[in-house]
């Protein structure tokens, strides 16, 4: 996590240096970026806009990128905007998805937003430019038995290849009460992976976790999920001798902290061993959507509790799983009718 956050500091720094000042004044002080990662693409996505204004907007083309200010910033208005929206949708060279051009619309308008509230400038014009549609996406999940499926191979090692399940046996504790952690929870790989054994509480069946953008909250899981996780760190700590603060939760056999990668490359495995039509379309964040659709049906649809599971800033990211809740209804109801 450290060499992660220093990698980050070293590219923004890299980006802030070709850039005005009044970039990097933003970068550090507003308040609803704290992650170096979410840093780095505001200072990608205004860099590619800067550049826009210098090379596609007249009063400007005598300038460099260095030398706009906040004053030159404030010249640009709604349909300089809307065309440099226009110009990232329609470049077939960029590649730029709906969701993407939104994120760079959103990206400026903090900008703007942040130094109009500072007033450094006494307008918005990203405010007032087109909105950027994107298309609805259709919730990939397992169901509940095909998680049942996916835990027993993940248990038991059942239909692995044989040179992987003779190796089952080192990481089956392990992998067990993580996966059935992750479709117990919801929790994001990354937020699961951040935590010591030290903050698990097997009693009351819950561990305190960092979520994505810093909030420490305390997450609750079932009695099964726990019994594996005790097993697991039983073995850890008769393995490292060491206090509980001093073990991660999940590591390699090496005793190093796993990694998100090492995640995926799991979930790979386990999936393409008992459902291989699914290899590609099965990620970790798939395991949450599995949590998701799960957990709203027997929560009886409540929208707000889900939204608080999967800390969700927004109750519009948690409402895709309702909507992809009442689509499955709908589908299962004209499979009875073709049933008869």
């Amino acid at each position: 996590m450290a060499n992660d956050k220093i990698n980050y500091s070293k590219k923004i720094e890299e980006l802030l240096s070709d850039m005005p000042d009044f970039v990097s004044d933003f970068i550090y002080n507003f308040g609803q970026v704290e992650k170096y990662a979410t840093k780095l693409e505001y200072c990608r996505d205004i860099k590619v806009f800067l550049e826009f204004i210098v090379n596609y907007l007249p009063d400007f083309a005598d300038k460099e990128i260095k030398e706009l200010s906040l004053q030159d910033m404030e010249k640009v208005d709604t349909l300089d905007i809307n065309r440099y929206l226009t110009l990232l949708s329609g470049d077939p060279k960029s590649g730029h998805k709906s969701t993407t051009v939104k994120r760079k619309r959103a990206s400026l308008s903090s900008m703007y937003g942040f130094f109009l509230n500072s007033g450094k400038i006494s307008k918005n014009p990203v405010a007032s430019t087109r909105t950027i549609k994107v298309p609805e996406k259709s919730v990939v999940y397992l169901t509940n038995e095909e998680q049942s499926i996916l835990l027993n191979t993940v248990r038991y090692g059942t239909n692995l290849r044989e040179s992987v399940a003779k190796r089952h046996n080192k990481y089956a504790d392990r992998d067990s009460a993580m996966f059935l952690l992750l479709l117990d929870t919801g929790l994001r790989v990354s937020e699961m992976l951040d935590t010591d054994i030290s903050d698990y509480n097997l009693t009351e069946c819950s561990v305190v976790v960092r979520r994505k953008g810093g909030d420490i909250q305390t997450v609750y899981f079932s009695d099964e999920c726990a019994e594996y996780i005790k097993i697991y760190f039983d073995n850890q700590r008769v393995k490292y001798r060491l206090a509980d603060s001093e073990i991660p939760a999940f590591t390699t056999v090496s005793g190093n902290r796993l990694g998100v990668r090492a995640v995926e490359m799991l979930v790979k495995k386990y999936v393409s061993a008992c459902m291989p039509e699914k290899t590609k379309i099965i990620s970790p964040h798939k395991l949450r959507s599995s949590f998701a659709m799960s957990f709203y049906e027997a929560s009886e649809n409540d929208i707000l509790l889900l939204q608080k599971k999967l800390n969700h800033k927004s109750i519009a990211t948690t409402n895709i799983y309702a909507k992809a809740s009442d689509t499955a209804m709908r589908e299962s109801r004209m499979l009875l009718q073709g049933r008869r």
